[in-house]
């Protein structure tokens, strides 16, 4: 680089260039996630390499096809798909015979719904009725029809309530209401009377509790309370909130309290056998309830890290020393997929709990049925969790992309609280909030609160939301006028996007009244209609805060601090001026900082992540060697501020610029202006240039990266998540690059998170390209 007239940073320049030069950078350490999906795909290898010719796998003789069943079951949940070759010739093996016994049954029949419901209804009927008449009078379920005691046994009963939950999920099966009912009620006290008084479940009455049969009387106590329980939400003329309710809630929790207790994922507690089977208890236990912990303990790390210790790394099965009672390697190894694949399913919403009562869960079932609904519409199986905001860092909530906040009071939210819900959403978390005010629900104290914290937050008030904007038909358009009184969207606006959204009116309410699947009541047509426009809004405010683009569950949360070391004086400190203009040169204030935060992350050196606002003036730019451009709009440049910076390139400056949200007006306005200043137009820059790998400069490697494109001409927002070479454009003085141009958005994504108003990168990779862009600054 050419000596820039600024005396007082070519320190730093030199020091951040030797530290660069002496300690090439990289993320080479496998994450818990990745080592996670290795191990997964060592699984799978290792079951599709024993597959047997007639598609199964090796049996254990008194279930005939059970093993076949459940590995080609694990094997759909691994990812594969059911149209693949080897999928394609499981399915048949294990479609082609009836079969009579509770666990083969059930596991063809969870095989089968995962697979495709509509493909095999037929089958899956059938298995429905065969379990619904297999149930014991007890309402517990044995080996067969006919085999086994009356009272039948909680793993049985437990594999059978699994079955008939997947059947009812599938929507293809077609029995009586009254059939069904019967079923879960019956269900419901066999499961009450097995439980013992300290919470646990045993396998035989009166015995001591087990960690793998307690796992089974949580998961079934959800499943039948998910039909059976009252709920909060009624309806006679319209649709009443906030009422009395009975729920299996406190055996639930009892249950969960003797667990965490004796937790552990190197055994099954309370009895020596059965660890796998126990492990893949534990995850449907989590999942269902909406755990991250149970007790202390983040059970699918932990799980994850114990089975990837017993997977053999050169055949890929788990669990050779762990066997089952009465299974086999193959029965093992599907267990361990089954956990390991299932477990990691992604969050798409996490209830926020805030207070030492239950005001902040009136409607406790909305979110689990929310899910469900977001599950049908974007076609893939998701997760939703409980945080507890008393005990909650920035990074755990992190680990959710949309918070959900209920109430009718005051909640009672310290100030360190207050402080960890805002670094959440300036981080890119999205807080989605109800007031539950009206229909019977007494909200207005929560309402109140509520815009008072938004401006403490955030300092701006929550404003209405426009009729046509995105939030309204992210995932299905919704005409917000034709909403019941008192209902609209209200938010916060960072950068490109809504950060915190507030309905008055209870959604929770209506979603608890519109599960997904189960059993159904016939509302009037103009509640079922008023149900499902307030499940739209939920749908679409996931879509928009999300695009749709979740967070794996164990992938590395980056927390951005602005914990910089703080400098008495400017010298020797490298700053990234922002360049004043009139097309938007502000409308991305935490840009700048928020790059500079993850430069420093990657190479601690003096760096300040102040957002320093100078004029396009050669005084004011020789101070800097780079700086930064960003806008929508037209830019319009005047002559003097046109040859001040034609002066700053040919005295060695720097100018990394991009288009926030990808402004056509701004992009073009970007070229034509630097065209005048450089006498040549920006050239597009090549896949093997040395800005986009670490050869040269100790950067990233991002001759790939994941571009947001959404498409908001329809009824719908449809995005599309392309790989790409970055899309920069050059610009030379005398061969030398002075200007980094990015056509489509790296503001906003740095901001906040990319956006499904924006066309960009997503947020990491928006940050590797912005550090790529000054490594090879300061190097040139």
């Amino acid at each position: 680089m050419k000596t820039i007239t600024c005396a007082r940073n070519s320190r730093a320049l030199l020091l951040l260039v030797a530290t660069i030069v002496a300690c090439p950078r990289g993320w080479a350490q496998q994450s818990d996630s990745e080592k996670v999906d290795n191990a997964i795909k060592q699984a799978v290898r290792y079951l599709l390499t024993n597959q047997q010719p007639d598609g199964g796998w090796p049996e254990i003789g008194t279930y005939p096809l059970g093993v076949s069943c459940l590995v080609t079951l694990s094997l759909l949940n691994s990812g594969l798909p059911p149209e693949s070759p080897v999928m394609m010739r499981a399915l048949q093996r294990i479609e082609s015979r009836d079969l009579e016994k509770t666990y083969t049954v059930a596991l063809q029949t969870m095989a089968l719904c995962a697979a495709n419901p509509n493909r095999y209804a037929s089958r899956i009927q059938r298995n429905a009725q065969w379990l619904l008449e297999a149930q014991r009078r007890t309402g517990g379920w044995s080996y067969g029809k006919a085999e086994g005691g009356e009272n039948g046994d909680p793993s049985n009963a437990q594999f059978a309530l699994l079955a008939l939950h997947e059947a009812q999920r599938s929507g293809v099966v077609q029995l009586p209401e009254n059939q069904w009912r019967a079923c879960f009620q019956a269900a419901k006290r066999y499961w009450q009377q097995l439980q013992n008084g300290d919470g646990s479940f045993p396998y035989n009455a009166g015995e001591k509790g087990r960690g793998s049969m307690t796992c089974a009387g949580i998961a079934s106590l959800i499943i039948v309370g998910t039909q059976l329980d009252s709920l909060e939400a009624t309806v006679a003329d319209d649709v009443r909130c906030c009422g009395a309710s009975e729920s299996e809630q406190d055996r639930i929790d009892q249950a969960l309290e003797w667990l965490g207790r004796n937790f552990s994922s190197k055994t099954n507690p309370g009895h020596s056998r059965d660890h796998l089977y126990y492990l893949y208890a534990v995850e449907r236990t989590g999942r269902l309830t909406g755990q991250r912990f149970i007790g202390p303990y983040d059970w699918y790390r932990e799980g994850a890290s114990e089975l990837i210790l017993l997977q053999d790394p050169v055949t890929g099965q788990v669990g050779a020393r762990a066997t089952s009672t009465g299974g086999n390697t193959f029965s093992e190894t599907a267990f361990a997929l089954l956990f390991l694949s299932k477990g990691k399913r992604q969050i798409v919403v996490s209830r926020l709990k805030y207070g030492p009562d239950d005001d902040w869960n009136h409607h406790a079932t909305a979110i689990q049925n929310l899910t469900a609904h977001t599950e049908r519409a974007w076609k893939r199986d998701l997760a939703w969790q409980t945080i507890d905001l008393r005990k909650a860092t920035v990074k755990d909530l992190l680990e959710s992309p949309v918070l959900f906040l209920s109430g009718t009071g005051t909640p009672a939210i310290s100030d360190a609280q207050k402080q960890v819900l805002r670094d959440y959403v300036q981080q890119g978390g999205f807080l989605f909030a109800e007031g539950c005010v009206g229909n019977g629900c007494n909200g207005q104290a929560f309402e109140t609160y509520f815009r008072k914290l938004v401006v403490e937050l955030f300092e701006q008030p929550l404003e209405k939301i426009s009729p046509d904007h995105p939030i309204w038909y992210a995932e299905s358009r919704i005409r917000p006028q034709n909403l019941p009184e008192g209902t609209w969207l209200w938010g916060v606006q960072t950068c490109c996007r809504l950060g915190v959204v507030y309905c008055p009116s209870s959604l929770s309410c209506r979603w608890e009244l519109n599960p997904a699947y189960g059993l159904t009541k016939d509302y009037p047509e103009s509640i079922s209609g008023e149900l499902n426009a307030f499940t739209k809004i939920g749908l679409n405010v996931l879509a928009y805060a999300t695009g749709k683009e979740l967070k794996e569950k164990l992938d590395t949360v980056t927390i951005l601090e602005n914990d910089l070391p703080e400098t008495t004086s400017d010298r020797g400190v490298l700053f990234l001026p922002i360049l004043q203009h009139s097309a938007g040169a502000d409308d991305a204030p935490k840009a700048v900082p928020t790059l500079m935060q993850w430069f420093w992350q990657e190479l601690p050196q003096r760096l300040s992540s102040e957002k320093r606002m100078i004029n396009i003036a050669e005084d004011d730019l020789s101070e800097y060697p780079i700086s930064f451009m960003h806008g929508r709009g037209k830019l319009r440049l005047s002559d003097g501020q046109r040859q001040a910076l034609k002066s700053y390139f040919e005295n060695g400056g720097f100018l990394f610029a991009n288009a926030i949200c990808a402004d056509q007006e701004f992009m073009q306005s970007f070229r034509t202006e630097m065209e005048i200043i450089l006498g040549v137009p920006l050239q597009g820059i090549t896949p093997d240039h040395d800005i986009l790998t670490s050869k040269n400069y100790h950067g990233f490697d991002i001759r790939r990266v994941q571009m947001i494109d959404p498409d908001r001409s329809g009824d719908q927002i449809v995005t599309a998540r392309r790989e790409i070479t970055p899309r920069l454009e050059l610009g030379k003085f005398e061969d030398r690059v002075v200007v980094v141009f990015s056509p489509l958005d790296i503001s906003c994504a740095l901001e906040s998170r990319h956006s499904l108003q924006c066309q960009g990168y997503l947020r990491e990779d928006a940050a590797k390209i912005g550090i790529n862009v000054l490594l090879y600054a300061l190097q040139q």
